[in-house]
């Protein structure tokens, strides 16, 4: 039997990950609102998604800036009432620069965009979640934040940095009936990767609809034991 009507956020639920993500949700029947900041994602979501895009709620947000933060989440609640799900998907990839040569600003970028906007999203979200005693948190790390790498520094850093943070929240919300969990995801099979690396062998990359399953038992009561986990989504990548 599937968990219904339950109360989902998703930041970065336009993108390839995040679509996959939201329409795995509205299959079992919750409610999800994603996030976005330009409006190029909504029509490129309605675009691909039409059998599910009415009835998705869409919440402009930085989610990089505290105040738009908490303000998002709480339009969420009265929106909806309730939260009962956050899946942190927002993010993105800076690579190839050796750390001597990164500017600063690409480096203020990747910990904006990848772990500053987790730690602002769960920030927002937990103080709801705890009061009502329920909650479901997943932060997307990746494989690339359990070792650095030649020229990937600043990516290196920042996944990583989701990964420690997740564990760190999950210790300080362990008796209040939350539970916080990250993926960790290597090469995913979408448009984008296939274009930037044609020669590879797609076959053994992970399809998003996988990593979503992964998520969504993350988030079902059937892994209610499972808090602070850093779960591999590598597949054969």
């Amino acid at each position: 039997m599937l968990n219904q009507n339950r109360k989902v956020l998703i930041t970065g639920g336009t993108g390839i990950l995040g679509s996959t993500v939201t329409k795995n949700y509205m299959e079992q029947g919750d409610n999800v609102a994603v996030t976005y900041l330009f409006a190029n994602e909504v029509d490129r979501f309605k675009e691909y998604n039409p059998e599910i895009c009415d009835d998705v709620t869409f919440l402009f947000a930085n989610v990089t800036e505290e105040e738009e933060v908490q303000q998002t989440v709480e339009t969420f609640i009265k929106h909806f009432g309730n939260l009962d799900i956050l899946v942190n998907i927002v993010g993105g990839f800076v690579g190839g620069i050796p750390a001597a040569e990164l500017e600063t600003e690409r480096w203020d970028f990747m910990m904006n965009l990848n772990l500053k906007s987790v730690f602002l999203c769960c920030k927002a979200v937990i103080p709801y979640m705890t009061e009502q005693g329920y909650g479901k948190i997943v932060n997307v790390s990746a494989r690339a934040g359990l070792k650095g790498e030649a020229g990937l520094s600043a990516y290196c850093v920042s996944k990583g940095g989701v990964r420690t943070l997740t564990e760190s929240l999950a210790a300080e919300v362990m008796d209040s009936g939350v539970n916080v969990n990250c993926i960790m995801p290597s090469i995913m099979d979408t448009p984008m990767n296939r274009e930037a690396m044609p020669e590879e062998d797609h076959s053994r990359w992970v399809k998003t609809e996988d990593v979503a399953k992964v998520i969504s038992f993350l988030t079902s009561d059937g892994a209610s034991i499972i808090n602070g986990a850093a779960i591999p989504v590598y597949g054969r990548a």
